[in-house]
């Protein structure tokens, strides 16, 4: 009985000084801002052999849908074939995203990538799933002027997506597909989560080398600051290019690509 009554006054005098801590101080409001964007992009595959593929990647996202520029972004890389639905990637980006105010610099984002990818074609659906950990350098600016204060973030992304075609081996499907991202490191302190990205669209196939993706994708985004966070409701429209330089054409080359980016 008596350890009984010194555990329950330990735990009272615990909940009255965390209560007591936190009494008179003012828990920051959550914002949420909300802003239209068109999103476009070219993504592309060069399969030069039977294990190995380069990737390249250019986008252009934009603000107040088409009115004001976002981001543009550049990614190059070498993918790995494990097997037909296996495979394994590394490479280079680079992001140029647009400061808000009335000044010309950029903000710069180095950064270097690795995945895994797994996809699967089944009667029904077409599958795919892939995490993808990146390396982000940054350089911030300040009324347009470089800080020289460049830091580091990891950071790690799950995506799950599905392709539903109208039609057994038709042209059309509908794609649903869901990514979260996720920071890590010493320099991550209110914001381990970093955006939910939601998808919904529909993909064509428009000849043997090219495939178009034209769908709705909400963006989640909390920043640094922890408590502001970016809702974005995002027209998208890529393209999917794939070109086969193998001399043995007769492999298939025919990826499951789709909520990609």
């Amino acid at each position: 009985m008596n350890q009984l009554k010194s555990f329950a006054i330990v735990v009272t005098l615990a909940l009255f000084l965390v209560n007591h801590s936190s009494y008179g101080q003012e828990l920051p409001e959550k914002i949420v801002n909300e802003n239209a964007q068109f999103w476009v992009s070219t993504n592309n595959v060069f399969r030069i052999a039977n294990r190995w593929a380069i990737l390249n990647d250019i986008h252009i996202r934009r603000n107040n849908f088409l009115a004001d520029p976002n981001f543009y972004f550049l990614r190059v890389g070498g993918q790995y074939y494990l097997n037909a639905n296996l495979r394994l990637a590394t490479g280079y980006a680079h992001l140029w995203l647009t400061p808000t105010g009335d000044w010309d610099n950029f903000l710069n984002e180095d950064r270097i990538y690795q995945q895994l990818s797994i996809s699967k074609r089944y009667e029904k659906m077409n599958a795919l799933f892939r995490i993808r950990l990146e390396q982000r350098f940054f350089n911030n600016v300040e009324n347009g002027q470089s800080l020289n204060d460049d830091f580091f973030v990891n950071r790690i992304r799950f995506l799950v997506s599905a392709g539903l075609p109208f039609k057994q081996n038709g042209p059309t499907e509908l794609i649903l597909a869901n990514e979260t991202h996720l920071n890590f490191g010493k320099d991550v302190v209110f914001n381990t989560f970093n955006q939910n990205r939601l998808t919904v669209g529909i993909k064509h196939k428009i000849n043997k080398s090219w495939k178009v993706d034209c769908g709705y994708m909400m963006v989640y985004q909390q920043l640094a600051a922890g408590n502001v966070y970016n809702l974005n409701h995002t027209l998208r429209l890529f393209f999917y290019g794939s070109f086969d330089f193998r001399k043995n054409k007769k492999l298939p080359f025919n990826e499951v690509r789709h909520g990609d980016e």
